[in-house]
């Protein structure tokens, strides 16, 4: 086959459009596929030298030794490079959270192990605050792909089938994952593959399992395998027939349509990913391989051997690896051109000097050679001077990130703890709703839809009561930073969901730019009667409000709110979790949602999103809460918070009370648990 450029060309076009994806680009939503076509690449050109080495070795031979060494030098030493330097950032200006999140990345990175090690963990791929090192999991699967092939190459070559035979079994196989991949997308089943003990209370995101694991992303390395086996043009030396150069260009070119396509219509956690346009992008990939390769398409090669497409794609592995953690540092992830540029301009010369001085050397042997070249007490002084240097480096940041947080908790407040006012629980307010004389305790702010009198009484409660706090991230503030003091008053437990609400589908969408796919949260309500039956809880606050301020994609079609259709999706969804409570016999306080003021934090895993602080749009979600409080006034009540989110510009703004204007930190959950402390103690179990 000798060397392709035009395989190159396939690799430039395929990193740009990652890179763009991981700028956050909301153009280029779907970029994530060109790591897609990398597999098919790498699946075609592996297999390939594959059987020109056995056809050549006269005895059908694998010098496996040789093939892993030649992977060696090719890819861990630009990985051990960025490992090191990222690291090194890491401990002298990295963040807390990027410690605790280093500290989890480093070992499955360095064993080629990271898109299983993401699988696995506690966090969703695609929620919280992007890792540094997010990005290794497709080097891992091409890495396990490279481990296992050769020696699975050897079993199917061994028989005395044909190489067409072995294709279309291999390309049948491929088919298989890719309806398998498809399938899964809509239902549980990885779920339940990985977890199965825990699968009714604490579902794992199945498009973690989806995107990211070796067997569902082996697809596109199956069919680049079996186009090897089936395609060989190169040894094609006939002129073109008939217009046969024009019909292969034009293959390449519907295909090239159809991946840029996929890269601006792509949404990597929407379920039409895996049914239908990943495998598109699979087999377009494959055609447009074959066609590269091809010596009568002409026109096709001369584009994508071109020397600018050539040059990227040679050094698009160092592109790749750099330019995630650049972006990450930089803060150029969330679709800025300015900040885009800044870190372009920052791992274009660092991804170089690494290619120049750190890749080719070792990849073509000259590193080799010149030790090969020198006295050998020269040569034991380099390589145990070397080897001293890295194990250090090495050692040293794997106990650093050792000794960190294991788990990162931005909300947790570390400052001097918050003491609790135990007058705050002196007086009950009581209210009766006038319109069929039912009495609903709590505190009920007036509204068009509730009619209410006001009367302060004392009851009598069993102290402490035990509480569970449910619902999206601004519960677990709340939970954690509970202040002292309240032990004998309240127990508080943490049942929240981060990022889900009462959805599991659709995705909240930002005027920022920001994108919020509620499709992980599968489950959100059991886990809510989970936290209550694992707390002995009497009664469950849900705090909501976070995610249900947005305008919202559904099905594709964007609404905007409020609407008709977004109130009675959260009503209904906020129905459906309060069913669940009720049903494992605790009762059901609604949080008014507080004024928010967000504001740009660093460290912060979610950008402040404007719809957050239009208070009117909070209001309004509150009207809906108090609508379906009253449609439930035998175990659900409506308490109002503190007004001084809404009232005192000091507290509202302040990042003591809020850590990002939304989250309560300790100041901010005494001032919440003070001002709702009576209510809840009010209602009648």
């Amino acid at each position: 086959m000798g060397y392709q450029p035009g395989l190159d060309g396939i690799r430039a076009m395929s990193v740009v459009a990652v890179i763009l994806y991981h700028a956050g680009f909301t153009w280029m939503h779907g970029g994530f596929f060109g790591v897609e076509v990398f597999f098919v690449v790498s699946g075609f050109l592996i297999t390939s030298l594959l059987i020109e080495e056995r056809d050549k070795s006269g005895h059908g031979g694998i010098a496996l030794k040789a093939f892993w060494q030649r992977r060696f030098r090719r890819l861990l030493p630009a990985l051990a490079t960025v490992l090191i330097a990222v690291g090194l950032w890491a401990v002298f200006w990295g963040t807390a959270e990027q410690h605790t999140q280093l500290r989890h990345d480093y070992p499955w990175g360095i064993f080629y192990l990271a898109n299983w090690g993401q699988i696995f963990s506690k966090v969703a791929y695609f929620s919280g605050t992007p890792t540094l090192f997010r990005h290794l999991w497709s080097l891992a699967v091409e890495e396990q792909w490279y481990a296992i092939w050769p020696l699975v190459f050897i079993a199917i070559t061994r028989g005395r089938g044909s190489d067409q035979r072995r294709g279309r079994t291999l390309a049948a196989v491929a088919l298989l994952v890719m309806v398998g991949t498809a399938l899964a997308s809509s239902a549980d089943l990885p779920t339940k593959f990985l977890n199965p003990a825990r699968m009714a209370v604490q579902p794992v995101d199945h498009v973690n399992f989806l995107y990211l694991s070796t067997i569902t992303r082996s697809s596109g390395l199956l069919l680049g395998a079996a186009m090897a086996f089936l395609w060989r043009p190169w040894r094609i030396t006939a002129k073109p027939r008939g217009n046969a150069g024009s019909v292969l260009d034009a293959c390449a070119a519907a295909c090239v349509a159809v991946l840029l396509g996929a890269f601006f219509i792509g949404h990597v956690a929407e379920d039409s990913t895996y049914l239908w346009l990943l495998p598109t992008v699979t087999i377009a990939s494959a055609i447009l391989v074959a066609v590269v390769v091809h010596p009568w398409a002409i026109g096709t090669r001369k584009v994508f051997s071109s020397r600018p497409f050539v040059e990227v794609g040679k050094r698009s592995y160092g592109l790749y690896l750099w330019s995630w953690p650049i972006m990450r540092i930089c803060n150029a992830y969330t679709g800025s051109p300015s900040k885009f540029l800044l870190a372009a301009v920052i791992t274009v010369p660092v991804s170089e000097a690494c290619y120049r001085f750190i890749e080719t050397p070792i990849r073509v042997g000259a590193l080799g050679r010149w030790w090969a070249n020198r006295e050998r007490r020269d040569w034991r002084l380099i390589t145990t001077c070397g080897a001293i240097t890295t194990v250090a480096l090495l050692g040293s940041l794997g106990v650093y990130f050792g000794s960190t947080d294991k788990v990162f908790d931005a909300a947790r407040d570390t400052s001097a703890d918050a003491e609790f006012d135990p007058s705050a629980v002196a007086a009950v307010t009581t209210t009766t709703a006038a319109t069929d004389g039912t009495v609903a305790t709590g505190v009920v702010a007036s509204t068009s839809s509730v009619l209410a009198t006001e009367t302060t009484v004392t009851v009598p409660t069993e102290l402490p009561r035990r509480v569970v706090m449910v619902g999206d991230s601004t519960a677990h503030a709340l939970a954690v930073n509970r202040p002292k003091g309240m032990e004998d008053t309240l127990v508080i437990g943490d049942g929240s969901v981060e990022g889900c609400s009462v959805y599991d589908t659709g995705t909240a969408i930002s005027s920022q730019g920001s994108r919020r796919p509620f499709s992980g949260c599968e489950g959100w309500d059991r886990k809510w009667a989970a936290s209550a039956t694992k707390a002995n809880a009497d009664l469950a606050v849900v705090v909501l409000g976070a995610w249900d301020v947005f305008d919202v994609e559904i099905d594709s079609k964007l609404v905007h709110y409020p609407d008709a259709t977004l109130d009675q999706r959260f009503k209904d969804g906020l129905q459906k979790g309060i069913d669940a409570l009720t049903a494992v016999g605790v009762k059901v306080a609604l949080l008014e949602v507080p004024c928010m003021r967000p504001q740009v934090v660093k460290g912060a895993g979610t950008p402040s999103l404007p719809e957050r602080g239009d208070d009117t749009r909070v209001a309004h979600v509150n009207d809906l809460l108090r609508e379906v409080a009253a449609a439930n006034q035998g175990t659900t009540t409506f308490v109002t918070g503190p007004a001084e989110y809404c009232t005192d510009p000091a507290i509202a703004s302040s990042l003591a009370y809020r850590w990002d204007g939304v989250h309560a930190y300790k100041p901010g959950a005494k001032l919440t648990f003070e001002a709702i402390a009576a209510a809840l103690l009010a209602i009648p179990l």
